[in-house]
């Protein structure tokens, strides 16, 4: 008995070692170079849950992987292109579990053609870009081309093309070999023809232009402007394919990958008009990351924003309105109707937003944006808190996309993919008074009450001046005059062919405005008017447009979020529903000189994050941006023994060729404080000179 009961004794404190194991996931695995994977271990058999990773064979020709099992491939594929991960059990070291992972080649990522026009008969172009594996071959229109892998941003192409084409745009896009073959996402396009005809308008008028209507001037693009012609460059800007952001299934957990490729569309998206005018639509139909912080919530509703930048504004509105990411975000999604034995009512978050910040506003508008105002002149109120209630009831019954194979419920598990779908008995069928006094009828369908409220918000007269007004601050300038509203809110109700929120014909309306165009020849030349057409460039088209006129190549692998979070604007994290900063933020009295003037970017430079724009500048200028940014110094360095041929080309790369002659004397005494002659010292006399340029007020104020 006694034995029996040590033996037992001993048995209760045994460590049970045999009976730990450990599971690994996803396994197998495969991976592409540039990108990362998430490896998650569950340790059953005790309470101690962790492990720790190791990699086989070691040393970084295998990649690295973090304590918390992210696995990061290496810059180049090893032979074979495998390697093992293991995951061991910190509860019990012998007990393991490795899996085998396949290295695949980089996606390729495509950012220019050089030339840019070719001549009818046998060409041969470069391809610039990145992630390029070696036997890696360009397709242009779908026909293969004889191709020689040069290095991992760089191929060379044969093209040959026929008299029949003359005028032709082809495009152009790279597939990397096996293993794990895929194309380019991105396009480019050579033009069959000559290089150039005569410009139809001057570098100044094309480079102020691309301010606004692209995340800044790069050579190549300004070059065709002046050629094109700002109208025609609207026209191809409309039919542009769009330059995707990435499928949430290549990217991880993290939206890392997301915002990295924000800034390869940035400096290099064909689609550059598509991208800005996106990126301002994010910045008025505002979801936040701070919550919807995977790709798979992010990305459907980015595509959302590029799909539409050019649709119908109505497109727009029922697109955003019905997006499980904004469902989510403002409480639409699962929004049950009133249930009085629980006392419980519809929920009014998304209700509110839609009409306060993402179509009319609290009050009632002009046409060109100032206040309607009352008897006793006040402000007279758009809609009340009954208003909102009834709009609420509306928005009742939609829950998630309905996964395929998966039955409709009242509240679907989350999906991301498609639009929100109703569950009819979970809406609030009850009549409803909307807008203007305007009734929906009871009994009505989930569906048939959205359609008619979004229409009772659509037709508000308050639409067309309260977007007008926010897209001009976005693309143009922060402080239009009533008369430039009430134009483009003109093109918004009819855009001359009875059609109400056609968006390509009022962004066109913003963009050719003939106070958007007073820039063209630097501020003030056409009068102090122009002075109300400028803003601060905000963090993220500060750093996109230094690097378009830089030249720059970006990739996917880019850090460049980096820059903008630490000047206050974090991309796709907006701290509220309310953006970054407020279409009605005023700079303070202090710095206009008794004129009151609005700057919704300033609200972002507090005094600390002014100091941190020199700062960032300084580290894209002398700092190493990583991997994923290279700038090519070579094309003002090779100018610096000419100080003033220097000054004059970052003139126009960087301020439509109008530098004033305060900033040129700075810039002057920058270059001749370098004293040389070397290829050291000519690069050290373009970064000075660079970074006096676009740390200076002029160019971090967009004119």
């Amino acid at each position: 008995m006694g034995i029996r009961l040590i033996l037992a004794s001993l048995c209760a404190f045994w460590p049970a070692y045999a009976q730990i194991a450990v599971t690994v996931s996803p396994s197998p695995a495969a991976v592409h170079l540039g990108t990362f994977l998430q490896f998650s271990a569950n340790v059953s058999g005790t309470s101690s849950r962790g492990v720790t990773w190791s990699l086989a064979p070691s040393g970084t020709a295998s990649g690295t992987i973090s304590p918390g099992g992210r696995y990061t491939p290496p810059a180049v594929m090893p032979v074979p292109n495998t390697v093992t991960v293991t995951a061991t059990s910190t509860a019990s070291p012998t007990t393991s579990t490795s899996v085998t992972v396949t290295l695949l080649n980089p996606y390729p990522e495509l950012a220019s053609a050089s030339p840019a026009n070719i001549p009818v008969g046998v060409s041969t172009i470069t391809l610039n870009g990145s992630g390029f594996a070696p036997g890696a071959h360009a397709i242009a229109g779908g026909t293969p081309l004889a191709t020689t892998f040069v290095s991992s941003t760089r191929l060379t192409a044969t093209v040959v093309s026929f008299s029949i084409e003359q005028g032709w745009t082809i495009p152009i896009v790279v597939e990397n070999p096996d293993p794990g073959s895929a194309k380019s996402a991105d396009v480019v396009s050579v033009v069959v023809g000559p290089s150039s005809g005569p410009h139809v308008v001057g570098a100044n008028v094309a480079a102020h232009f691309l301010d606004q209507a692209a995340f800044g001037p790069d050579a190549a693009t300004l070059e065709h402007v002046e050629t094109v012609g700002l109208e025609e460059y609207l026209k191809e800007q409309f039919a542009a394919p769009i330059s995707p952001y990435p499928d949430p299934a290549t990217t991880g957990f993290g939206i890392n990958q997301v915002q990295a490729r924000f800034f390869t569309n940035a400096v290099h998206g064909q689609d550059q008009l598509r991208q800005r005018v996106a990126f301002a639509w994010g910045q008025i139909f505002v979801v936040s990351a701070i919550e919807e912080n995977t790709p798979t919530q992010l990305v459907p509703y980015l595509g959302i924003l590029q799909k539409d930048a050019f649709a119908n504004f109505r497109t727009l509105m029922k697109d955003v309105t019905l997006s499980p990411t904004m469902g989510e975000y403002l409480d639409m999604r699962n929004n049950d109707k009133a249930d009085p034995t629980r006392d419980t009512r519809a929920n009014e978050n998304y209700a509110r937003e839609l009409m306060q910040l993402f179509t009319i506003g609290l009050s009632q508008l002009n046409l060109d944006g100032t206040l309607k105002l009352d008897a006793a002149g006040n402000p007279i109120p758009t809609y009340d808190q009954t208003t909102i209630q009834n709009f609420a009831k509306v928005y009742t019954g939609w829950t998630y996309p309905t996964r395929p194979g998966a039955v409709l419920q009242k509240h679907n598990p989350a999906y991301y993919i498609g639009p929100m779908v109703p569950f009819e008995s979970n809406h609030d069928v009850t009549s409803k008074t909307l807008l203007n006094g305007f009734v929906l009828p009871a009994g009505q369908t989930a569906g048939q009450d959205l359609e008619a409220a979004l229409d009772n918000i659509f037709n508000h007269p308050n639409v067309g001046p309260f977007i007008a007004a926010q897209l001009i601050q976005h693309l143009v300038g922060s402080n239009p005059s009533p008369a430039y509203v009430a134009r483009v809110a003109s093109i918004f109700n009819d855009n001359g062919s009875g059609v109400r929120g056609d968006l390509q014909a009022v962004i066109r309306a913003v963009l050719l405005d003939p106070e958007a165009r007073q820039g063209d020849n630097g501020p003030f030349a056409d009068g102090p008017a122009s002075a109300p057409s400028s803003h601060l460039r905000e963090p993220v088209f500060v750093v996109a447009s230094i690097l378009r006129g830089l030249g720059a190549l970006v990739n996917d692998t880019n850090r460049l979020t980096a820059l903008a979070t630490n000047l206050g604007q974090t991309i796709f994290l907006p701290p509220t529903v309310f953006n970054y900063f407020a279409p009605g933020y005023h700079v303070p009295a202090q710095f206009t000189s008794g004129i009151s003037l609005l700057g919704p970017e300033f609200q972002l430079d507090s005094p600390s994050n002014a100091v941190a724009r020199f700062n960032m500048v300084n580290s894209m200028i002398y700092g190493n941006l990583g991997t994923g940014t290279v700038i090519d110094f070579t094309p003002f360095s090779s100018l610096a023994g000419n100080p003033q041929a220097l000054v004059d080309a970052i003139s126009q790369a960087f301020m439509y060729g109008q530098m004033p002659p305060k900033v040129q004397t700075a810039l002057l005494g920058a270059i001749n404080a370098i004293a040389g002659s070397s290829a050291a010292v000519n690069k050290a006399r373009a970064q000075a000179a660079i970074y006096v340029a676009v740390s200076s007020s002029y160019y971090n104020v967009e004119h």
